[in-house]
């Protein structure tokens, strides 16, 4: 071809390449301004459809309020300023309202209100194709569920869970005679924040189990799980925020992504070893085998690979908020000397004609009235579960505090406004006083042992795990308090504390040093 023709058919594409690129940006900007168009109205829809609620404006624009105070760490203390600012019922979200007191929640917990469980609680599906009755949302399948799950939380079953729990205590005893013993001049501080889920880690895999993972033997992170936990901790914070993301973590290719059997550490490891432990289960007994939850829930009828979805919900929703609860009642108790003395001197009291091996029991720890006080107390200031936990309105809507929800809004929790409310505990609500359980009149002392026991949730969705949790958090303090004096290792900053709906302790460093008392000096007998 020659340079004219060349020149020529040149000046013929060229118009076509403006054309087209003129074309291309026309259909680019058509499709923005109808993206933003339908945000907009979709703003604009759940703006209008929630609009009678309290709450600021921002946040019934855009769920990024509470998200940027879940990554900066003070999402309760927020939540919390929203509550005595607006009061019981607060709008925190374009589509989520919050209620804070403990009755009507009672009431969005109880069957006949007719609510299920919000988007949120699809984020513990650990298989797209099963569901454990944490993700369930219909209440048909989780009643059925719960009723093939509830016995082995009761009777036989919480007898030799007990059995599982002492024998971990041990375990705590033996890592700190091992390793973090204090003495004068010879200091061993121990970081409390990790030893804490190390302890609730191996109580709850050895239930499950039959035998614990080893975390405080290793004293140290058992096949990376920990550090999975905390990285998921603040992103399970913002799911709570913005549900419909859960969706989009099933979706390929984040799914991709996500935690899978495959994997050597955290998550996915977990997952396998769940599904290996349950098919070994169903082999022919040998006549070695231990009792364990996995073989209450096959013997209760439960299919195997539900019974591998609950297990792992087990060791993921078991362990976090007891941890949560441990670390928060231990570091309240060090940073408040009165109560600490008061605790242990009720404790000694107990153990003066005990063996000095002697763990006391489950059923004893609910008749000492301090150390009730002093659990109640740190769960009150800092609700272990303290995440959103939504809850959907039933079609036809409903009426609480006198506004009308409209079918299909979430309602969630402000476990910080029920714990703090100044309504319910006084002037002051904010301080931890573990007396204000014990100076009180029986009608008063009843409204506010219902507003604690809240943080197990109630009514169809109360939790199965609560005599477990409540029993791992009696006998741990009690035996350390028993066996040692504890001091934190820096009064001027016992430890760095943030939250992203849940508590997250780091940097609590503490000493223990022997004490010669109640028959009892530093180690096991």
């Amino acid at each position: 071809m020659n340079e004219t023709a060349t020149v020529g058919v040149a000046n013929l594409i060229n118009p076509l390449r403006r054309d087209g690129g003129s074309l291309t940006s026309v259909i680019l900007t058509y499709l923005s301004v109808t993206f933003i168009l339908i945000y907009l109205l979709q703003v604009l829809r759940a703006y209008l459809r929630l609009r009678h609620i309290p709450g600021p404006l921002l946040n019934a624009l855009t769920p990024l309020v509470i998200t940027y105070h879940c990554l900066h760490g003070d999402v309760n203390e927020y939540s919390h300023r929203l509550v005595k600012k607006y009061g019981p019922l607060v709008r925190i979200t374009p589509t989520i309202v919050m209620i804070s007191d403990a009755k009507t929640l009672a009431y969005v917990c109880s069957t006949k209100a007719g609510y299920r469980k919000g988007p949120f609680f699809e984020f513990s599906r650990w298989s797209l194709e099963r569901r454990s009755s944490l993700s369930m949302r219909g209440n048909e399948e989780r009643k059925e569920r719960k009723g093939k799950l509830g016995p082995a939380f009761v009777g036989p079953g919480l007898a030799l869970m007990e059995q599982r729990v002492n024998k971990t205590v041990r375990e705590f005893v033996r890592l700190v005679e091992r390793k973090y013993l204090s003495t004068p001049g010879d200091p061993r501080p121990m970081e409390f924040s990790h030893r804490a889920q190390f302890f609730t880690l191996d109580v709850v895999t050895n239930v499950v189990f039959g035998e614990p993972f080893g975390f405080l033997k290793k004293d140290g992170d058992v096949e990376e799980y920990i550090k999975m936990s905390e990285f998921m901790l603040p992103i399970i914070g913002i799911l709570g925020t913005m549900p419909w993301l859960v969706h989009v973590m099933h979706a390929w290719p984040i799914n991709k992504m996500m935690p899978g059997d495959g994997d050597k550490v955290g998550f996915g490891r977990l997952m396998k070893f769940t599904t290996e432990a349950v098919k070994k289960r169903l082999e022919p007994d040998t006549g070695e085998s231990k009792h364990d939850l996995i073989r209450a829930f096959l013997k209760n009828g439960l299919d195997p690979e539900d019974v591998v979805q609950e297990c792992i919900t087990l060791v993921v929703a078991g362990t976090e908020t007891t941890t949560v609860a441990i670390r928060m009642t231990m570091l309240a108790l060090l940073t408040n000397p009165p109560v600490y003395t008061k605790l242990q001197s009720e404790i000694d009291t107990y153990y003066a004609d005990k063996p000095s091996d002697h763990i006391i029991n489950y059923s004893d720890t609910k008749t000492l009235p301090y150390l009730q006080a002093v659990i109640r107390e740190g769960m009150r200031l800092w609700p272990p579960a303290a995440g959103l936990m939504t809850k959907e309105v039933p079609k036809g809507g409903d009426i609480l505090h006198g506004y009308f929800l409209p079918g299909g809004t979430e309602v969630g929790q402000i476990m910080v406004g029920i714990g703090r409310g100044p309504e319910l505990w006084g002037a002051d609500a904010e301080v931890f006083r573990p007396e204000r359980w014990l100076d009180v009149e029986v009608e008063k002392r009843e409204e506010m042992v219902m507003a604690s026991d809240i943080n197990f949730s109630s009514g169809k969705y109360l939790c199965l795990g609560k005599s477990v949790a409540l029993m791992e958090i009696g006998k741990l303090l009690s035996e350390l308090l028993r066996r040692y004096d504890i001091a934190v290792n820096d009064p001027t900053q016992p430890a760095k504390v943030t939250d992203v709906l849940v508590w997250i302790t780091s940097e609590f460093n503490i000493r223990f040093t022997p004490r010669e008392r109640s028959g009892v000096q530093g180690g096991l007998r």
